[in-house]
């Protein structure tokens, strides 16, 4: 990434509102190169620098943004156009087809005070978008805006469950209390997860967007089963909830992340599913069943926006089955999954492992869904196994 000290800023016009060549702290320390160029010279200039900010005198502001966006390179330059006041009723250099911000009132950038401000807006903005996608234009243009509708028309209705105040204690066996607890804790690892997708898709919106819905979504299943346990005259203790608010560590890879959770989705969208077809309390198989469904869907997304990574570029295709091959290919121990792997000072690892003994094959099950998304996100049918995985890795990592 650019640091600040690396961009030039351009006034492009015939009366520069300060003396130029001007160089603007921003942030305290690092600096932003202020020069002039003629209006017509611009497109010139922008062949030899990379510049982040272009403020334009309004009455060549058509001409001059117009050289600037038709040049790919140029996308992430902002560019401001300075009128004699910030009236709107400018030509079309101020439309969103030109992408361009606010107008400047001259007079807010007559001193170096409202200059550097403005700079400093400026850069913030440009490194907004200077990361982003060359298809990405508008909003709506987003693998969010794809899932929102099938994510949204699938979500299941708090009265779904039903009265839990009707739940038949005598029909809860005391495994199926257990595994209640068990996975109430578990769950509580969505708290650190939105907190991490947050951090690491720090420079974009449409999975972050994606990732607070999913986390909405998760942290109902702790409260659905911890209410359950209540109605059971158990209660679950608060420091739970708290040895996983802690983050872990950020993956390097996104795709990466995304394999990671579309292998822990799977498996839990296979053993609620299996353990509600176990249970024989009518409210309590309703809350498995409900909750196997989101996470089923929710793995569906993740590949969604993994496929979307993998697509872009082939690369990380290598890096997300390398965590597929992580996660699936040793179960001496048990499952491993991110819940119980990144809280050693938590119960879940024992905890599911006391879920995946409740019915033999499982875990196989589950791992299945995850083999036959790998075999659609790399285009090659004939993974069908861990060992296929990893020798499809030495073929091409």
């Amino acid at each position: 990434m650019q640091k600040p000290q690396d961009f030039q800023a351009w006034w492009a016009g015939s009366r520069p509102p300060i003396d130029l060549p001007w160089r603007a702290a921003v942030g305290g320390h690092d600096t932003i190169q202020v020069r002039h160029v003629p209006p017509g010279e611009l497109s010139a200039h922008l062949d030899q620098d990379a510049p982040s900010i272009v403020l334009v005198e309004s009455p060549f502001a058509a001409d001059a943004v117009a050289s600037i966006r038709a040049r790919q390179s140029h996308a992430a330059t902002r560019v401001y156009v300075v009128a004699e006041t910030d009236a709107r009723d400018h030509p079309p250099a101020f439309s969103e087809a030109l992408d361009v911000e606010l107008p400047v009132a001259a007079a807010a950038i007559r001193s170096a005070e409202g200059l550097t401000k403005m700079l400093a807006n400026g850069l913030r903005a440009h490194l907004a978008v200077a990361q982003r996608p060359p298809d990405l234009v508008h909003y709506l243009d987003t693998t969010y805006n794809d899932v929102f509708d099938w994510f949204e028309t699938t979500r299941w209705s708090w009265s779904e469950l039903g009265d839990l105040d009707g739940l038949d204690v005598t029909r809860v066996t005391d495994a199926e209390r257990q595994f209640l607890r068990e996975l109430t804790i578990a769950e509580f690892g969505t708290l650190p997860a939105v907190h991490n997708f947050l951090r690491e898709w720090h420079d974009e919106f449409s999975f972050s967007s994606w990732a607070v819905l999913w986390g909405a979504e998760e942290a109902r299943h702790s409260v659905v089963q911890a209410r359950i346990l209540r109605k059971l005259g158990i209660e679950v203790p608060a420091k739970h909830a708290l040895y996983k608010r802690e983050p872990y560590p950020m993956g390097h890879v996104r795709a990466a992340t995304l394999m990671m959770n579309i292998v822990s989705e799977s498996r839990a969208a296979v053993y609620y599913s299996n353990l509600a077809k176990l249970a024989e309390e009518p409210t309590l198989q309703r809350a498995w069943t409900l909750l196997g469904r989101d996470e089923s869907r929710h793995a569906r997304a993740f590949f969604t926006f993994c496929k979307e990574a993998c697509d872009r570029d082939p690369a990380n295709r290598v890096a997300a089955l390398k965590m597929a091959y992580v996660w699936l290919a040793d179960r001496s121990d048990g499952l491993k999954h991110p819940s119980g792997f990144f809280y050693q000072q938590s119960t879940s690892v024992e905890g599911l492992r006391l879920v995946e003994r409740t019915h033999e094959g499982m875990t196989d099950a589950a791992d299945e869904h995850v083999l036959a998304m790998i075999r659609k996100l790399v285009g090659d049918s004939s993974i069908r196994s861990v060992r296929d995985i990893k020798a499809w890795l030495r073929r091409h990592a």
